[in-house]
């Protein structure tokens, strides 16, 4: 009887590894190009036509190959970037495994042509059909590298019968190389689809890594995505993050706008993206996402990406290490007010500082408050003047509200610590939500301290998993303002709260919580994640929307400007806006 296993040729092993490596003909793009840039090109021009599937080439001004390594890269693992298991985990290059032209090669009509720098004599000429080498001779060519593949799974019908439209293919390879151009900023590339140049960059080596990655951005996402980014460049030991992140008030309902890089690779990794939205805070709404082009390095021995035939995900060691610093990055990013103009920190003195002196000047009480609907039709009575001795300080800008009208507080925009131009308005509830926040968020005593014990204690019957976990955290939710008690199997009891807290559903909150724990990856929370938690609880539940005095708005406005994020509320939608004069004509309808 004869035997039922039997080894299969090269060929159908190449076919069937071109199958893990190459799904479209934007997989051969990305392939190529990636070989392209560890030659250490500088220029690379990439041409297709019909999506790719009629023709892919992929020109170079590498480092070139000599006629024995022209033939040697057509075999299966034949590769210049490692020579043993160990140089896997230590990889700084983009390819390593020796499998992307061989297999190209083995479904599609392939064509190399190669000549090195360092040899003066003719390049080589390789012609490759269906795995099967049919010349090899030598030809003229500049030093570099030139790959022509044509007829794309011309002998794989299955996989041919299943690609999609050639114009979803050319989206597809303009996007590979939107990546790849955006990894490698000082390169030169350019892409041409049916002899129309679709992207066209230049290549820079004079300018520092930040700007040069601005002005990729911009060639390539266009101005329009640039215009909110905010630089950041972090460095702790081996960990370096360089890159451009938007602000919280240009976000996207999608992640099509997040561009992330580890070691210039193009890469997805969830942990890095939760880390770069934790940096955010609370200033993202739930349901809205960051944009940003980020570049990671790190040593290449802390980055396994062997882990996905394309090389599209990877694996990190060391992987909290590197997200608290990612998250400190792009937290230290936004908060910088020399990269925010529009959202000042502190206070801005009116005048240089002047050395301390002590003289008697006059200062002005504000009169009894009083309901204010609509701004008044006579001035207001002349202020109470009280002299007193004081040490003499920088004058601040105090911003000065003007009117309420409804939930929103009119402010002359002179007045605030950057001015502006137009009429300035503030939404009462959000300040007084970001105001409420950050005094939760950012307490400067110790919650836990001031506990008051409830007269009628909040119970909670609770699941066994519920139970274990509220166990686990109850230390941590105690020190953050609100004390729970076991009194019964899988029952408990809150039975104190913080004063700030009172006007919160401390039960809701807590089984919200417990829910989230349990979808949780690690099941465990940290205790800042708990106090933010809390505190946009609280904020939500307490923040005030009934009419304000004028009086009441002003010291609203002078607290919300010291707070850290004036014009974000802890949801991330805007707490100031600004109407402009032309605006203002336009409704009008003024030229």
């Amino acid at each position: 009887m004869g035997s039922k296993i039997a080894v299969l040729d090269e060929i159908t092993i190449n076919q069937i590894a071109a199958g893990e490596v190459i799904e479209n003909p934007s997989s051969v793009v990305k392939e190529l190009v990636e070989n392209s840039l560890d030659a250490g090109s500088t220029e690379i021009c990439i041409e297709i036509r019909g999506g790719g599937r009629q023709l892919i080439r992929i020109s170079d001004n590498g480092c070139g190959m000599s006629p024995d390594d022209a033939l040697l890269c057509l075999e299966r693992h034949g590769t210049s970037k490692i020579r043993n298991l160990e140089d896997i985990y230590s990889l700084s290059t983009m390819g390593f495994r020796g499998e992307a032209v061989p297999s190209i090669a083995a479904i599609s009509k392939f064509t190399l042509i190669s000549c090195p720098h360092h040899e003066k004599q003719l390049g080589t000429m390789v012609i490759v059909e269906g795995g099967k080498i049919l010349q090899a001779v030598p030809a003229a060519r500049s030093p570099g590298t030139t790959i022509e593949v044509k007829a794309l799974f011309f002998n794989v019908p299955v996989r041919k019968k299943f690609q999609k439209s050639p114009a979803y293919d050319a989206n597809e390879v303009v996007k590979v190389i939107t990546h790849l151009s955006l990894g490698n900023p000082e390169i030169k590339f350019q892409l041409i689809s049916d002899q129309k140049t679709i992207l066209s960059t230049q290549a820079c080596s004079e300018k520092s890594f930040l700007e040069v990655l601005k002005q990729r951005s911009e060639d390539v996402l266009g101005k329009a995505f640039c215009a909110s980014l905010v630089p950041v460049d972090f460095t702790q030991d081996e960990f370096t993050i360089q890159g451009w992140v938007g602000l919280p008030t240009d976000t996207r309902p999608n992640r099509l706008g997040q561009h992330l890089f580890i070691n210039r690779r193009a890469v997805s990794s969830p942990a890095i993206a939760f880390a770069i939205r934790q940096g955010y805070g609370t200033m993202l709404p739930a349901s809205r996402h960051p944009i940003f082009v980020l570049h990671l390095q790190m040593p290449g021995s802390l980055v396994d990406v062997n882990v996905h035939p394309q090389k599209k995900e990877v694996r990190l060691r060391q992987q909290q290490l590197f997200s608290d610093q990612v998250s400190l990055a792009i937290s230290k990013g936004l908060q910088n007010p020399s990269t925010v103009p529009s959202e000042p920190i502190d206070w801005i003195p009116v005048e240089p500082t002047p050395p301390p002196l002590v003289k008697v000047s006059y200062v002005e009480l504000p009169s009894e408050p009083t309901p204010v609907y609509r701004l008044p039709p006579t001035p207001p009575p002349e202020p109470k003047k009280v002299f007193v001795q004081q040490e003499l300080h920088p004058t601040r800008i105090v911003p000065k509200v003007l009117a309420i009208i409804k939930e929103y507080l009119l402010v002359d925009p002179a007045t605030l610590p950057e001015p502006k131009t137009g009429m300035c308005l503030f939404d009462q509830k959000a300040a007084h939500r970001r105001v409420l926040f950050e005094r939760l968020y950012h307490p400067q005593d110790n919650l836990s301290l001031q506990l008051q014990n409830l007269l009628i204690p909040h119970s909670l019957n609770l699941l066994p998993a519920e139970s274990a976990l509220l166990l686990d955290h109850a230390e941590a939710i105690h020190s953050c303002g609100i004390h729970t008690q076991q009194v019964g199997h899988n029952q408990f009891v809150i039975d104190a709260l913080s004063p700030l807290l009172d006007k919160m559903d401390a039960q809701a909150f807590i089984r919200e919580m417990l829910d989230q724990l349990q979808k949780h990856a690690s099941g465990k929370m940290l205790k800042d994640e708990i106090r933010k938690k809390i505190a946009l609880a609280a904020s939500e539940s307490a923040a005030s929307s009934h009419l304000l005095t004028l009086f009441e708005g002003q010291k609203l406005i002078e607290q919300l400007l010291k707070c850290s994020s004036p014009y974000i509320c802890p949801r991330g939608k805007p707490i100031m806006i600004v109407i402009n004069e032309d605006e203002i004509k336009k409704r009008f309808l003024k030229t």
